[in-house]
């Protein structure tokens, strides 16, 4: 296994984030703004999987609210979304969430494509088993796969009382067969990475495609703050 470049971060305080999808609203969102409104899309496929699984967004929504309060989900970070550059109307069950932790020193010294490697195989995974979960929606045909879009404070930005916060992000797009081949074991990971739509982003700046690596992190089954347990009725 890998060494895991995460392994010693810890939990601090959220911060500014910078707008990646034209369509989706800067900011992190309250409960009633994190859904992406049914009068927002474009197309009857999009409103009628946006109003039909209203409830299990929701619910989605609350599993990561109480199950991983390190994440913020952004104001209409989850819906039904096309991955940039696909003409047809393909729908990803999607989230973009903010990650909310600190550096420890030794993430910043880390290469671009190392970082978006720990950031995927920390939380990208997890929120995207997390979507093939809900199964009304993963098993719906008008669902061609999912999405997550990871955004975090790119080391050395955003200390002092002038400096300009800078985000890197990771959105990724995977259809449903590969995925589920890939949670099954039967795809290599190398093999997910080149079928998957991925881009990474440096603040606004695109930088297409870096490599990506995946490994095991059981981060998001182990890890517990201090003094918190999420309620009795909420399954994580």
């Amino acid at each position: 296994m890998r060494d895991n470049p995460l392994a010693r971060w810890s939990v601090s305080g959220l911060v500014a984030l910078t707008l990646l999808l034209a369509t989706t609203g800067a900011g992190l969102a309250r409960p009633e703004e994190a859904i992406t409104p049914v009068d927002q899309y474009n197309t009857s496929k999009a409103k009628s999987l946006a109003s039909t699984y209203r409830g299990q967004l929701v619910q989605f929504y609350e599993q990561i609210y109480h199950c991983l309060p390190w994440l913020g989900v952004m104001k209409n970070g989850i819906g039904f979304r096309q991955p940039r550059g696909v003409e047809a109307d393909d729908r990803y069950l999607s989230v973009w969430v903010n990650i909310d932790q600190m550096d420890d020193g030794s993430f910043g010294t880390l290469p671009a494509e190392r970082r978006v490697s720990a950031m995927f195989s920390r939380y990208g995974v997890d929120l995207l088993r997390r979507m093939v979960g809900l199964s009304g929606i993963a098993g719906d045909a008008n669902v061609h796969g999912f999405g997550v879009v990871l955004s975090w404070l790119k080391p050395g930005t955003g200390r002092g009382p002038s400096a300009q916060p800078v985000t890197e992000t990771l959105a990724l797009f995977i259809d449903k067969a590969t995925f589920g081949e890939f949670l099954a074991k039967r795809l290599p990971a190398a093999e997910f990475v080149n079928r998957a739509r991925l881009s990474v982003f440096d603040g606004r700046e695109a930088l297409g495609r870096l490599p990506l690596e995946i490994w095991e992190d059981t981060f998001n089954t182990t890890f517990k703050l201090k003094g918190y347990e999420p309620p009795r009725d909420q399954k994580c």
